[in-house]
C-alpha cells in the first residue's frame, strides 16, 4: 500500500459515508483507493469494500456460541479482529500501489479503546498510517461540542500516536459562517473561550480554560479539514494531507494513471 487512512470518531458522525466519498473521490481523481471494513457490526455500508471482516466474523455466531447480547458481542468481536489479521494482511497484498481507507466500528470505545487496535494498526500498515477523527459539524457548531470533540481527538492521539487529521464532516448541515466561526475557535483558543463562556456561563471556568490551553499547547489544536460527503467538499485538502505525509507530496503514478 502506498498509505492507510483509519476513519474513527463518535457514532452518527458520519464516519462510513466519509470513507465512501473519499474513496470514491480518489478514484475520480485517477488514484488507486479501497476500503476495508473493519467493522463486524455494520448493517449497511454505503460503498462496496474489496475487503470485509465480516466474511470472517458473524455477530450473529458470536452471540449463540457466547450467550452474548449485541453489545458484549460488538466487543468479542472487536477483539476477534486481531485474530483475522493475516486474513486482511493477505488480501492487502493484492493492492500493493494502492490507498487502504481501513473504516472502523461505528461506536468509537470498539476500535479507539480496545487494548489491541494499536497493534492492530500497526501491523497491518507498517507505520503507512494516519487517523481520520470524524466529528459532527452539527455538534461542533457549539463551544461545549467541539471542546469535547477535541478532547475526544486528543485521546485517540495517546493512544495510537500517529498522525491525524481533525474532519469537520457535514458542513452543509451548518453554513460557511459557522464554519468559519469554528476555524477561528482552532486558531485562536481565546475567541473559543470567549464563546464558551457566552454558551454556559462561568461555568466551571478555570477548569475548562486549562483544558483549552493544555490543548493548544500540545499541538491538538492546530488545523481542521471542512468536508462534506454530499458534495466532495474539501476531499481534495484531505487527500492533500495524507499525499504529503505518505508520498512527499507526490502525486503517486498509480494504476489508473498507467491506464
Amino acid at each position: 500500500m502506498i498509505g492507510s487512512l483509519f476513519i474513527a470518531g463518535p457514532a452518527g458522525t458520519g464516519k462510513s459515508t466519509f470513507a465512501g466519498a473519499f474513496n470514491d473521490w480518489l478514484i475520480s481523481q485517477g488514484f488507486d483507493s479501497i476500503i476495508v471494513n473493519l467493522d463486524p457490526g455494520s448493517d449497511f455500508m454505503p460503498y462496496n469494500p474489496e475487503i470485509d471482516i465480516k466474511e470472517k466474523i458473524s455477530l450473529n455466531d458470536i452471540m449463540s456460541n457466547y450467550s452474548l447480547g449485541p453489545n458484549g458481542a460488538q466487543i468479542v468481536a472487536a477483539d476477534m479482529i486481531l485474530e483475522n489479521i493475516n486474513y486482511i494482511k493477505e488480501k492487502l497484498e493484492n493492492y500493493p500501489d494502492y490507498y487502504v481507507i481501513f473504516d472502523t466500528p461505528g461506536q468509537i470505545e470498539l476500535f479507539s479503546f480496545r487494548p489491541s487496535s494499536p497493534y492492530l494498526v500497526k501491523a497491518l500498515t507498517n507505520n503507512k498510517a494516519m487517523i481520520a477523527f470524524v466529528s459532527d459539524a452539527v455538534v461542533s457548531s457549539m463551544p461545549s461540542g467541539y471542546i469535547s470533540e477535541k478532547m475526544l481527538y486528543a485521546s485517540l492521539y495517546s493512544r495510537f500516536y500517529v498522525p491525524m487529521l481533525f474532519i469537520l464532516n457535514k458542513i452543509d448541515l451548518i453554513g460557511s459562517e459557522k464554519v468559519d466561526e469554528i476555524i477561528k475557535w482552532e486558531d485562536d483558543p481565546d475567541i473559543l473561550l470567549d464563546a464558551f463562556r457566552e454558551e454556559k456561563g462561568d461555568m466551571l471556568k478555570d477548569y475548562f480554560e486549562n483544558i483549552v490551553q493544555a490543548l493548544s499547547n500540545s499541538g491538538i489544536m492546530n488545523k481542521i479539514y471542512p468536508v462534506s460527503s454530499k458534495d466532495s467538499f474539501g476531499m481534495e485538502d484531505v487527500y492533500s494531507e495524507i499525499s504529503n505525509f505518505f508520498t512527499g507530496g507526490e502525486d503517486t503514478d498509480t494504476m489508473y494513471r498507467d491506464d
